[in-house]
């Protein structure tokens, strides 16, 4: 008679963590819907709401790597692979630092909402009617029809004057 008990300790984790995967993939849909309906009656920009949810959903799939690579007994494999990960990923943030540095700014623009579109602002050396603010960028247009493209992180470091509307009814 043949002893199966072994075959089971081997096949048994591996079926739970596809089941896990199967189940992880169909919660992770569904909460990636609900996110979405709740972050839409919030009033965010669309920006931070896409940013937020991909945090959330890219937070949950890293929980179920984490737990497959628990229970199939692979730390010692990927441990260092992940240290290593770790520190290409700061190399990377490093060469990119200006421009997270201008979607962290852009994001904290769009959250304060200290200037909307239609205002005329003046920052840097820049004075005109914002058109267009975006996670990395804001774009004015400036009195001789230019428009001018500016990170945020440089508007939020040097700051900006808010002028009011001019009213264009009067004589």
């Amino acid at each position: 008679m043949i002893d199966m008990s072994g075959f089971y300790q081997v096949v048994l984790p591996y079926s739970e963590v596809i089941l896990v995967l199967v189940v992880a993939f169909f919660v992770i849909s569904l909460t990636k819907k609900l996110i979405r309906r709740f972050l839409s009656t919030t009033g965010l920009p669309p920006d931070v709401q896409n940013l937020l949810r991909r945090i959330v959903v890219y937070g949950l799939w890293f929980a179920v790597l984490m737990y497959a690579i628990h229970e199939l007994k692979l730390e010692e494999v990927f441990m260092p692979l992940m240290g290593a990960s770790v520190l290409v990923g700061l190399a990377v943030a490093l060469a990119v630092k200006d421009a997270l540095g201008d979607a962290v700014a852009g994001i904290f623009l769009l959250l304060d909402r200290h200037f909307n579109i239609g205002e005329e602002i003046e920052t840097m050396k820049y004075r005109g009617e914002i058109i267009d603010v975006t996670l990395r960028k804001t774009r004015l247009k400036i009195g001789d029809g230019t428009i001018v493209v500016l990170p945020n992180g440089k508007i939020d470091s040097s700051g900006w004057v808010l002028h009011e509307k001019k009213d264009d009814t009067s004589t």
